[in-house]
C-alpha cells in the first residue's frame, strides 16, 4: 500500500527512532521528537484520501491554541491564513494538511511542523500581531463601546476635499469631535494636515489623536500632532480607559 511505502520512508529518514500508531482504521499518529515552544510534542497524522497521502494534525493544532488564544478577529484570522498559504498547506474544518509522497516526506514533515509550532505561538506574536491588529482593536472599541456617542467612521467635512479625512467622528454635543488614530510618521503628518485644514475651513470641532505609541513617534511628529490637535492619547489603553470621561465632559460643554 502507498501509505506503507511512506511510513517505512518515514522511519528510514528517522533512523527508527519514533513511533507510529495506527489510531483509526487508515489514520495513523506520528510521534515523533518535534514540540512546540512550550515542549509539548506537536500532534502529526498520516492519512489517505482518494490515492494521496496527507500529513495532517485533524485541527488539534488550533484546539490547542484556542486554550489561550482565540482567532476571533479578522487580522488574526488573516495572520492564521497567511502562516498556512506561505507554507504551502491547505486547511478544511480547522483540519491542517499538507500533502506528501515517500520521496519528499521528510521535508514535508520539516515544513508542516514549523508551521504548527508558529501557529502554536501566535499568542507570543507581541509585536506582530498587536501592531497589525491596532486599527482594528480601536475599530472594534470605538463601534462596541462608544455608540452613545453616535461614531462615524472615515468622515470628510470638507466638500470635495475627499482627501482630507478623520478616522471617526463622535457626536456628543452640537460640535463634532473628530479621532485620528496614528500609528507611524505617515498617519502623524496627515492627522496634522487633517486639523489644520479643518481650522483653515472654520470648521467648529475637537481634533483628537489616539497613539498607537507616542513614544515611538519621532521628536517633530510628536510636536507636530501635539500643536494641531485639541487632545492626545498616548495609547489604545488611555484611550480605551479615558475616552468616555472626554466625551461625557465634551457632551456637558
Amino acid at each position: 500500500m502507498l501509505i506503507d511505502k511512506v511510513i517505512e520512508a518515514i522511519k528510514v529518514s528517522f533512523n527508527h527512532k519514533l513511533s507510529v500508531q495506527e489510531k483509526r482504521k487508515g489514520i495513523y499518529q506520528l510521534f515523533l521528537p518535534i514540540y512546540h515552544e512550550d515542549g509539548d510534542a506537536i500532534d502529526l497524522f498520516l492519512t489517505e484520501k482518494d490515492g494521496k497521502i496527507f500529513l495532517c494534525d485533524f485541527g488539534l493544532t488550533l484546539q490547542r491554541l484556542s486554550y489561550s488564544y482565540d482567532i476571533d478577529t479578522e487580522n488574526k484570522e488573516g495572520i492564521l491564513s497567511r502562516i498556512i498559504t506561505e507554507n504551502g498547506l491547505t486547511e478544511e474544518d480547522g483540519n491542517i494538511c499538507l500533502e506528501t509522497s515517500e520521496y519528499s516526506v521528510f521535508n514535508d514533515i520539516m515544513q508542516v511542523t514549523h508551521a504548527y509550532s508558529k501557529i502554536g505561538s501566535m499568542k507570543y506574536f507581541k509585536r506582530e500581531v498587536i501592531e497589525s491588529l491596532f486599527y482594528e482593536m480601536l475599530d472594534e472599541f470605538v463601534m462596541n463601546e462608544l455608540l452613545d456617542y453616535k461614531p462615524q467612521k472615515k468622515v470628510t467635512p470638507i466638500p470635495g476635499r475627499e482627501d482630507i479625512q478623520a478616522d471617526y467622528q463622535f457626536s456628543p454635543n452640537g460640535h463634532p469631535v473628530y479621532l485620528f488614530a496614528v500609528k507611524d510618521s505617515t498617519k502623524a503628518m496627515l492627522a496634522t494636515i487633517s486639523c489644520l485644514e479643518f481650522q483653515k475651513a472654520k470648521i467648529s470641532y475637537r481634533g483628537w489623536v489616539v497613539n498607537e505609541d507616542f513614544e515611538k513617534l519621532s521628536k517633530r511628529d510628536r510636536a507636530l500632532i501635539t500643536n494641531s490637535c485639541d487632545k492626545q492619547f498616548t495609547s489604545l489603553d488611555e484611550f480605551k480607559n479615558t475616552a468616555q470621561t472626554f466625551l461625557q465632559r465634551e457632551r456637558s460643554l
